[in-house]
């Protein structure tokens, strides 16, 4: 049984007709990340503060347009947090930003057992836990190579990863992976491909035991909730097949292709099933000589697919407790937040009166949102 008409019956059993499943609302969820690569590198007060100017520009942008960010550190930045006294990833968490572990090592390592090279993720993780605590910091990416870096992670006490590239297929058995993707061709060639490869796949979590395959394995606990469409300055040049340097010219043949791919990606998912996108802005992005082309691209995301119903905005860790609530199959968590509050009664009343056949908020699907789904929803409420 495909998982969405697995999860679809779960719903049915659980809820009779009560099931969002059904009525194939599932939420399609933006978010982003910028990386505080490994190879960053802090001498100097002056250095750090460069990168923290861009970070805080970024998520004042974001803020005035009710988008969100999610910072995944290394440890070289996360040690200038602490050295300069200037904890910006805490910061980041207090303004409603996320934060994540980034893990630059994988491609080149040798295969070891999981839980040696689990050591390797827990060194970047502990870093980031003692600047916002492990609750703020519950997802890498990055680490993938011949080890199981799912095993690993997971041991190194990750929930999910945020994104997945090629290099993931180095675990993988040659009859999983693509005619001619030897070791060296992805190491040389196409280890950072967004993966599941199909954009299709890639949309979706996947539940995954281990790293063998990128099939969804009912009942493991770890996620991969990727949706990775590219590097918001480096599309035009991923067209052309050109490599994309540390600072490409961002423009509107970025814009456009970058939109492009998130309106293949809105056609191409199941509706029926929760959903994810994700596009990468790195820090050389996040520059004030930028700040009129990244305002077009915040504007356009909030008027033509925030406000239209299209996306919900969520950081990292959002998207994983969305993706969660989804599953859970309560219809009266409107904005799968894993919570039924006044946010979601905000939903409701929003959506009052004769909605249609397909309307989030006609939690009962009779096609009024009206007393009879509030009243389901008091009998939810969590508070």
């Amino acid at each position: 049984m495909k998982h969405a008409e697995s999860m679809a019956l779960r719903c049915v059993l659980a809820l009779g007709a009560i099931c969002p499943f059904a009525r194939a609302d599932a939420p399609m969820v933006m978010t982003t990340f910028t990386h505080m690569e490994g190879a960053f590198s802090y001498p100097t007060v002056l250095a750090f503060n460069n990168h923290l100017t861009k970070l805080r520009f970024g998520m004042t942008l974001f803020e005035e347009y009710g988008a969100k960010m999610t910072i995944e550190s290394e440890k070289s930045f996360a040690n200038a947090c602490a050295t300069y006294g200037t904890n910006l990833l805490a910061e980041a968490v207090a303004r409603g930003h996320g934060v994540g572990t980034h893990c630059d090592f994988g491609m080149n390592e040798p295969s070891q057992p999981p839980a040696s090279y689990a050591l390797l993720f827990t060194a970047n993780k502990t870093k980031i836990d003692a600047l916002v605590g492990p609750s703020n910091n519950r997802h890498c990416s990055g680490g993938m190579g011949e080890s199981d870096w799912i095993l690993a992670a997971q041991i190194a006490g990750f929930a999910f990863r945020s994104e997945a590239v090629a290099l993931g297929f180095l675990s993988m058995p040659m009859s999983v992976r693509p005619a001619g993707w030897t070791n060296e061709y992805i190491r040389s060639t196409v280890f950072h491909d967004e993966c599941p490869l199909e954009l299709a796949d890639r949309v979706h979590p996947i539940r995954m035991s281990n790293a063998l395959d990128w099939e969804f394995d009912d009942g493991a606990s770890y996620v991969l909730i990727g949706g990775g469409l590219g590097r918001i300055d480096g599309f035009a040049e991923e067209a052309a097949g050109e490599p994309i340097g540390q600072n490409p010219l961002f423009n509107g043949a970025d814009v456009g292709l970058f939109f492009a791919a998130l309106d293949e990606a809105i056609a191409v998912r199941d509706p029926a099933r929760f959903a994810k996108v994700l596009v990468h802005f790195p820090t050389a992005s996040l520059d004030t000589a930028d700040e009129a082309i990244i305002r077009v691209i915040l504007a356009r995301i909030r008027d033509e697919y925030v406000a239209t119903g299209k996306l919900i905005w969520k950081t990292q860790g959002g998207a994983f407790d969305a993706f969660i609530a989804w599953e859970s199959a309560d219809p009266a968590d409107l904005n799968y937040d894993g919570s039924v509050n006044g946010q979601d009664l905000a939903m409701l009343l929003s959506g009052w009166g004769v909605c249609g056949s397909s309307c989030p908020t006609d939690i009962n699907g009779d096609g009024i949102t009206d007393a009879a789904d509030m009243s389901i929803m008091l009998a939810s409420w969590t508070g």
